[in-house]
């Protein structure tokens, strides 16, 4: 009788027995076909319930895992025990090596702090890592921009506060001339310099104290005023009253 010899059972001859082996042999052959089953599936301990379909298929699935990102192949590491992958949803612990994007569930702070810095009209710094809440303490550069005055709460009425109403009526118009009719101006002899007056009125006034008379009499005065055409001088009225407060007029005391 032909009884080959294997350990596996990819080493079992299928043409044996012969039909002209002994029959008393058989039990040599069921001894084999046990020994090698058994060597060849140590590991089995309960029934398989796979079809050979399904073995067929895991075994395709295994061969063709890679270490690079192909959509609905198992992966399979490289020499170095990497592989490449698009989206990995894990719980990971330790390090992670490499650019990860999206937002972590929890984080108690940012790896590197920030230093966060005011720019413009504005400065002020405060360095932030993202564990804490942080303030900034601002400060604007003086005389750095310009506000219309609506811009200011309060300013508008706080300067008509300051008015007097009183005594700014209107708007000054350019060139306008002011007259004080409020203080009187006295000369004393010798005084008539252009420091007390204009120069034009200095030279006109001069004029009139060179040819004047020492002490003149009322008489004197009102034909002297008479005298003048249409009772001016050069524009200035002339007038006998021992004072008064009217514009462009001459007073004669007498």
């Amino acid at each position: 009788m032909a009884l080959e010899s294997s350990t596996y059972i990819n080493g079992l001859v299928a043409s044996n027995p012969t039909s002209s082996d002994n029959i008393g042999d058989g039990d040599n052959h069921i001894r084999l076909l046990k020994s090698t089953i058994k060597l060849t599936f140590p590991a089995l301990t309960g029934a398989v319930t796979g079809t050979h379909t399904d073995i067929n298929s895991a075994v395709s699935l295994a061969n063709a895992g890679t270490n690079v990102n192909t959509a609905s192949t198992l992966v399979k590491r490289d020499g170095s025990g990497n592989f490449a992958a698009g989206t990995i949803t894990a719980a990971l612990t330790g390090n992670v090596t490499g650019d990860v994007t999206g937002n972590a569930s929890t984080s108690s702070k940012w790896a590197t702090a920030r230093t966060i810095t005011l720019a413009g009209d504005l400065s002020g710094s405060a360095s932030i890592i993202g564990d804490a809440n942080v303030s900034i303490t601002a400060a604007v550069a003086d005389d750095s921009h310009n506000h219309v005055m609506g811009n200011v709460d309060g300013l508008s009425a706080a300067l008509a506060g300051k008015v007097d109403d009183g005594q700014v009526l209107t708007n000054v118009p350019a060139g306008a001339l002011f007259t004080d009719t409020n203080t009187t101006y006295s000369v004393g002899n010798g005084g008539l310099t252009q420091i007390n007056f204009t120069s034009g009125l200095n030279s006109k006034l001069s004029g009139i104290a060179s040819g004047a008379q020492v002490n003149p009499s009322t008489a004197q005065i009102v034909a002297a005023a008479a005298g003048c055409a249409a009772g001016s001088v050069d524009g200035y009225s002339i007038s006998t009253s021992q004072s008064g407060s009217n514009a462009n007029t001459i007073y004669f005391r007498t």
